[in-house]
């Protein structure tokens, strides 16, 4: 999958259990005594410290760049969200940057040609931000067919002087909905205009996966793997009979707690929960041997395509489990032990420029995919809001996930995300969250 990263990186709040800030690991910030009269230009000249007014520094350009130190050739650290104020830490100057470079994090620096000194306190928040109500940061549609026009302004739609096309099924992220003389128009997150007459709006999967209990083991999770009836005994499933009301539906695909298992008259049965139901008709997840070098509390996941789970781990012990959707076989998730190289709080994803599009059965383009994490080349583990597929192959190479469980496993892996940024890269001291497929 080609990804058009947002913002000047790379072309470009949930809550859950996370890791500490990165604010809480940052060493108290330097000061230099302001000598009387000195003008703020001086101060900020000396290479030594930020000014003593400045807490902050504002960012004015979305996708700001953080590098890994105060030269424009050093590493690239992450990305920064337009208008949000980091903590300013200590100022100097370096290559690349006319003004000064100013640390806001571990390892973290931005040019302040970008940016601005600030006197009022840092703020930012965890990106995306979703709506309350909602399981996804946008509300998106597809193009309904081919040659959606998309406009620069609302003026130039009386004029149809189009800036672009849609193909059908392209996405689009919608900012806001407007009335025109010619209909309603939505505000795209890429500064477009298109006719919602145009468009199908998607209805992303509220599906969410399941959490261990503390000491249970990875077997002792499931899905349900066709719509069945839980009942009170194995005898009562047995025979299909029971009193009124004593009986629980189970919808195919939902996550489950195996607590015990039977057998009687040959056939197994499964205490969930809701009841007993015949094991057939729960799919276990599998156990996974842990990768080498394992740290005991190191958090890392294991993709079973086999079965279509993903597993969650601390070390050993199995934290969540989900249904995903890896590549199809044309396009197959590639097996092996991979770490995360980036984490984005969204990208664009598209086959448009890729140089297998000639032999693509269709265009694609998919606006602002939220809580994506690459970890080989350009497959990654991230949302998807158009399909409630989950449970079966159906991407083009990536990992699908519900956005629920997307939105708590990006908060959840390594590296944690400082608020304010868009994308974060690991480092040496924080490594990137592996992942095995198998």
């Amino acid at each position: 999958m080609r990804r058009v990263l947002v913002g000047a990186m790379l072309g470009c709040g949930f809550v859950g259990l996370s890791r500490p800030p990165v604010e809480a690991q940052i060493p108290p910030r330097r000061r230099a005594p302001e000598p009387a009269g000195a003008s703020r230009a001086a101060d900020l000249a000396d290479g030594i410290a930020v000014p003593a007014n400045a807490r902050s520094v504002r960012i004015e350009r979305e996708g700001e760049v953080i590098r890994s130190a105060p030269d424009s050739e050093s590493n690239r650290r992450g990305t920064a969200s337009r208008g949000v104020r980091l903590p300013a830490l200590e100022a100097t100057q370096g290559h690349g940057c006319r003004s000064v470079w100013v640390r806001v994090g571990v390892d973290a620096w931005v040019c302040a040609d970008g940016a601005q000194l600030s006197a009022d306190a840092p703020e930012a928040r965890e990106l995306p931000v979703v709506p309350e109500g909602q399981v996804v940061p946008y509300t998106y549609a597809f193009a309904t067919h081919a040659g959606v026009r998309a406009y620069r302004r609302l003026e130039d739609i009386a004029d149809d002087n189009f800036a672009e096309e849609l193909e059908r099924g392209m996405s689009v992220a919608v900012l806001r909905t407007t009335r025109t003389d010619q209909g309603s128009y939505v505000l795209t997150a890429s500064s477009r205009w298109v006719a919602m007459r145009d468009l199908a709006f998607a209805r992303p999967s509220e599906r969410a996966g399941v959490f261990y209990d503390p000491g249970e083991a990875s077997e002792a999770v499931g899905f349900a793997s066709v719509d069945v009836r839980a009942w009170p005994s194995p005898e009562a499933a047995q025979r299909g009979v029971a009193p009124p009301g004593s009986t629980q539906e189970l919808r195919r695909r939902e996550g489950v707690h195996i607590r015990e298992e039977r057998t009687l008259r040959g056939r197994r049965y499964l205490r969930l929960d809701a009841g007993w139901v015949a094991a057939a008709a729960v799919q276990r997840v599998t156990a996974a041997t842990p990768p080498g070098n394992l740290g005991p509390h190191e958090r890392w996941v294991d993709i079973d395509r086999a079965r279509q789970t993903l597993v969650a781990y601390e070390g050993r012990a199995p934290v969540f489990a989900g249904l995903v959707s890896t590549g199809r076989p044309g396009s197959p998730t590639a097996p092996g032990e991979h770490r995360v190289w980036i984490k984005l709080a969204y990208t664009d994803m598209s086959n448009v420029g890729d140089n297998t599009v000639v032999s693509a059965t269709a265009l694609y383009t998919v606006a602002r995919v939220p809580w994506v994490m690459f970890f080989h080349g350009e497959q990654g583990l991230h949302a998807a809001f158009w399909h409630d597929l989950f449970g079966r192959v159906h991407s083009h190479g990536c990992v699908n996930l519900a956005p629920r469980d997307a939105a708590w496993l990006y908060q959840w892996a390594p590296p944690a995300v400082p608020r304010g940024w868009t994308a974060v890269f690991p480092t040496e001291r924080d490594p990137g969250m592996r992942v095995r497929v198998r």
